[in-house]
Parts: C-alpha cells; structure tokens; sequence
C-alpha cells in the first residue's frame, strides 16, 4: 500500500513556460522595440507623445536639444527593463531551478516592482494627456496606445501571476506538505 509520507511531494513550476515565455521573451522585445524607436528616432518619438488630434505637435526647429536627450534617456530606460526580462529571470530559472519557492519570491519582487511602474506610467500618461485626451481613446495615436494599452497588458498578466493563475506556489506546496 503506497503511503503518502513516502511518496516525493509534487513538484511545482512558479515560472511555467507561458509566465517564462511572455516575460522573458515577449515583453523584453516589445521594449526593446520602444528602447529603438525612442532611441534611434527621438524626434519623431517625442513629437508622436502627445497626439497631434488633442495638441498642434512641435516641429523640429521648435524643439529643444533636451527633449531628444529625455526621449534618448527613456529609450534606455527601455533598454534596461529589457535586458532585465531577458537575462535576470532566465538566470533566476536556471539557477534556482531546484529552489522553486526562492524563485518564486525572486520573481514576485520583481514583478511586483514592474506593476508600481506599469501603474505609474499609464497615469502619469494619462495624467499628461489631461481629462478631455484621457476619455477620448478614439484621439490617441500608436504611442499612446501603446503606453496606455500595451503597458495594461503586461499590469494585467503580472497580476494574473501573482494572483496565482496558471502556476504552482510555494506557499500551496508548503500547506499540502504539512497537511500530509
């Protein structure tokens, strides 16, 4: 008769391949394609920020050297969010890949640091874009859309992940041991 002391407790992923995939793979090239566009291309970067239907944009003669440095700066930014989607957590997987409930608290605190700044930058957006931009989503431009929507998107799968849907956790794994 097998006894459930002596069988191996299940082991779990709290980085499954479609978590590891869209925040490893997806989302590092989706910014590494907003880092490009806003470093290769500041000008037209920062005169696509505020949609030319809600503000007459700036032209290249009435734009300061300091508005292509800021967008160069936020390309970056980018840059770095990047490399760390697609260097820190495969690093994190790979080392940790018999210490699921590390991982699991390593990648919750990033994770939980990339929602404050997904949160942060969609109201400062819309914040910027004032009430009258905010309510009128048929005005914006890709790069509203983008840092509005797309950045909605990555809030929302991180917080499907921390809600734990889709994925093992160690606090699970933990109450089925001490319930055995």
């Amino acid at each position: 008769m097998p006894s459930s002391v002596n069988s191996p407790t299940p082991c779990f992923d709290p980085l499954p391949s479609p978590y590891f995939l869209f925040f490893s793979v997806l989302e590092p090239l989706l910014t590494f394609a907003g880092a490009a566009y806003a470093i290769f291309t500041p000008l037209p970067y920062y005169i696509a920020l505020y949609p030319p239907s809600l503000l007459a944009p700036p032209t290249a003669k009435s734009t300061h050297v300091a508005a292509i440095m800021v967008v160069r700066q936020l390309g970056s930014c980018f840059f770095l969010f990047a490399l760390m989607g697609c260097v820190l957590l495969p690093a994190m997987r790979r080392t940790l890949k018999d210490r699921p409930a590390e991982l699991e608290t390593l990648v919750q605190a990033y994770l939980t640091c990339l929602a404050a700044a997904d949160l942060t930058h969609i109201g400062f957006t819309l914040f910027d874009l004032g009430l009258t931009g905010s309510l009128a989503p048929s005005g914006w431009n890709a790069l509203v859309w983008g840092n509005v929507g797309v950045t909605s998107v990555l809030f929302l799968v991180r917080t499907l992940w921390m809600a734990e849907v889709g994925r093992g956790s160690a606090r699970q794994s933990g109450a089925e041991r001490k319930s055995e």
